[in-house]
């Protein structure tokens, strides 16, 4: 089999290439990474994640060299100035419904988000990306997104408890860390509330806010949570609670 016909074969098994991140939605500024996923057969999947060093001679016959890889599939490749960061998948995306601490890590709704929602299509054949997508849109089923609200809500008392308990003891930044992780969490449980899919929970939240959530004020209510806080007990424990007042508000 000559070179050219084994790389149609093994094209021939990507059935769809998305192009996600800021470029995807139009707000990409100088300096922006290319981000795209490229949906594929298990098998072929399985293939390629077996080493870094075939997809690295791979994108060397193009012109691009890894600049850093994560896990078994992932990596960013630059293209002289360009860097393209690639993500691949074959469809299958994990997620948890019983372990809260699990739940708020898994990052199953932003990775539909940016793969179905927030995406441009790029490259399509068949009909397997098109069933993907109407499987988790308008929103996932009913049962998991009850367990993952349970989920979230647990984790976050827990985290607002940790943040004050901290505080207590005079471990102010690790208190601070708890207080920011609470905040995520909160996204995450808002977003799943309002049956949207969210992009990040730390970044472009500003963005999220007012054109996902339509609830534009949201933003300088968290950002003016964080702001100017006082690392000392009460500072913090203020700051706490009045984040777990915006929750409540929420539910």
């Amino acid at each position: 089999m000559s070179a050219a016909t084994e790389e149609t074969r093994k094209i021939a098994l990507f059935y769809a290439i998305v192009l996600t991140g800021s470029l995807a939605r139009g707000k990409a500024v100088e300096g922006s990474c290319i981000d795209m996923c490229v949906f594929l057969e298990k098998r072929c999947f399985d293939v390629l994640a077996s080493t870094i060093k075939s997809r690295s001679e791979a994108y060397s016959r193009l012109g691009g060299n890894i600049c850093f890889h994560e896990g078994e599939v992932e990596g960013g490749i630059l293209f002289g100035d360009v860097r393209v960061d690639l993500t691949f998948t074959y469809g299958k995306f994990n997620h948890h419904s019983e372990n809260s601490f699990d739940i708020t890590r898994d990052e199953f709704e932003t990775t539909i988000g940016n793969l179905f929602v927030y995406s441009v299509l790029l490259y399509e054949k068949g009909k397997q990306y098109q069933k993907l997508k109407q499987k988790y849109l308008p929103y996932y089923n009913s049962r998991l997104r009850k367990a993952r609200l349970a989920g979230t809500r647990d984790e976050f008392h827990c985290k607002i408890w940790k943040t004050k308990w901290l505080a207590e003891r005079g471990e102010y930044l690790a208190s601070l860390d708890a207080l920011l992780e609470a905040q995520r969490i909160f996204l995450q449980h808002l977003f799943i509330g309002e049956r949207k899919y969210p992009i990040d929970y730390v970044k472009w939240v500003k963005e999220q806010c007012s054109e996902i959530l339509r609830m534009p004020d949201l933003y300088r209510e968290l950002t003016s949570i964080i702001g100017g806080i006082e690392l000392t007990e009460k500072g913090i424990t203020r700051r706490a609670d009045k984040l777990k007042r915006l929750f409540d508000g929420c539910e």
